[in-house]
């Protein structure tokens, strides 16, 4: 008897457990309605249940951040991953009653609801000049449905026909339950329609006659003239850092001038660095003149062929360095402030040779006499080259270095750092703004900062 009562208790306590237990799990997985789905918790990926392994999260941010970095234009992507969705049923039961029958909806019309009502919730990228620069990718596992909600600037570039591709792509993945392989491929895939530019004739010809061609070509010249303003920042931020990399030269070579050490390290005509001390960019010897400066022997050719200079005179400091080059010995010695065959200036012998204190004395004033003259060699060098290069990189970056500029640093005294002149950092192009994440308590995420854009449309399918 009880052993009978403690088995029905103990078969009260497991109903009981396992029915508080049905209705967490029950709970837990409630559908979720697009005002209460939260903001992403791990980069620009939301994913409250969990259906995403930490190594698929960090796998489809990575995937997110290298599209972002690899488009022309600005693009902001968010994933939004539920279990389900709240699927708004109709009020009334009779199909014949037409008043009640748009209370209703499918999966297909409540994930597009979903989706887009999320993008403009979250403001997923920026509404600009060109239109919207979001998209979002929603997935909703048991209801088994995805929908691609996009910004109006990409009406163009992700139209339905590319994204009907897409979801078509990522079909086998979703039902073989491979949710975060799937969605990375989602975004790869819209990466890959946005670098392949506005669609060709054999992708328009399908739909050519629909209306809504005529209503997105303006979005595509905008988007056109988008990418073409984005290329030409990026081509005048490369040209910006060639020129400080070459000014910042400068700066480092009259740091060493003044230590009676100048030794050019590139070609003044070209700019290019040299292979090595004896090899010129070109891969030949370098022109190595008497009066000490040194260039690519092609560049020096190609300067002399080309009347901007004459044979016998260096194109830096103008000096007759007869028709041929001088030793690398003399050269050298130029540069050092000393003259070829000069002697060392011998001791005085009337001095006594056991006279170490006038000899020292000696040995001394020589020494300094020497390093100064060396001192002014190298700067005399330097002054002729630095201002020969400047000239060179106003003609290569005119829009960076100008005259004025040049002028004013050619000016003797002027004492500054080339790279820190304020006319210069001013010229700076402006860079876009970073991204910013937010860190959270989730490993590898972090909060994500939309801009307030907007949904223009989408599409979505089943799996």
């Amino acid at each position: 008897m009880k052993y009978r009562q403690r088995t029905n208790r103990l078969h009260y306590v497991y109903v009981l457990f396992l029915t508080l237990f049905l209705g967490v799990a029950t709970a837990a997985k409630a559908p979720w309605k697009m005002e209460e789905f939260p903001k992403p918790n791990f980069g620009l990926i939301a994913d409250p249940d969990h259906l995403l392994s930490e190594q698929s999260l960090q796998k489809l941010a990575d995937s997110i951040d290298d599209i972002t970095d690899k488009v022309e234009v600005p693009i902001q992507i968010a994933v939004a991953v539920a279990s389900k969705m709240h699927i708004p049923k109709p009020n009334n039961i009779y199909e014949d009653d037409r008043d009640n029958v748009d209370n209703g909806m499918d999966e297909d019309a409540a994930a597009e609801k979903f989706a887009r009502g999320l993008h403009d919730r979250w403001g997923v990228g920026t509404d600009g000049e060109s239109g919207g620069t979001g998209v979002l990718v929603f997935l909703s596992v048991d209801d088994r449905v995805v929908y691609i909600s996009r910004g109006s600037s990409f009406d163009v570039l992700l139209r339905n026909s590319r994204i009907d591709s897409i979801i078509q792509d990522l079909r086998p993945s979703l039902r073989q339950a491979k949710y975060g392989e799937g969605l990375s491929l989602a975004v790869e895939l819209i990466g890959t329609y946005i670098q392949k530019g506005e669609p060709k004739w054999d992708e328009w010809i399908w739909d050519y006659f629909r209306i809504e061609y005529l209503l997105l070509s303006g979005y595509g010249l905008a988007i056109y003239f988008s990418m073409r303003q984005a290329r030409r920042r990026r081509e005048a931020q490369r040209v910006y850092a060639e020129a400080a990399s070459q000014l910042s030269a400068i700066d480092r070579a009259q740091a060493e001038a003044l230590q009676g050490q100048f030794n050019a390290s590139s070609c003044p005509i070209c700019l290019e660095d040299f292979v090595s001390n004896a090899i010129g960019s070109d891969e030949r010897p370098i022109k190595l003149l008497r009066c000490g400066h040194v260039f690519d022997a092609s560049c020096w050719e190609e300067w002399v062929n080309s009347g901007q200079g004459q044979v016998s005179k260096c194109p830096i400091c103008k000096k007759d360095v007869g028709v041929g080059e001088s030793s690398i010995s003399a050269a050298a010695a130029g540069a050092s402030g000393e003259t070829v065959g000069e002697q060392p200036p011998q001791a005085d012998t009337m001095v006594a040779v056991d006279d170490t204190s006038v000899q020292q004395n000696e040995q001394h004033i020589h020494h300094h006499h020497h390093h100064h003259n060396q001192r002014n060699r190298a700067m005399q060098l330097f002054q002729q080259d630095r201002n020969f290069r400047l000239a060179r990189l106003a003609l290569r970056y005119p829009n960076v270095v100008t005259q004025q500029q040049v002028q004013r640093w050619s000016s003797p005294t002027y004492n500054g750092q080339l790279t820190q002149d304020r006319s210069f950092v001013e010229s700076r192009p402006r860079a876009p703004e970073p991204r910013s994440y937010n860190s959270n308590n989730r490993m590898g995420g972090s909060s994500a900062s939309f801009g307030g854009g907007t949904s223009s449309g989408g599409r979505g399918g089943r799996f």
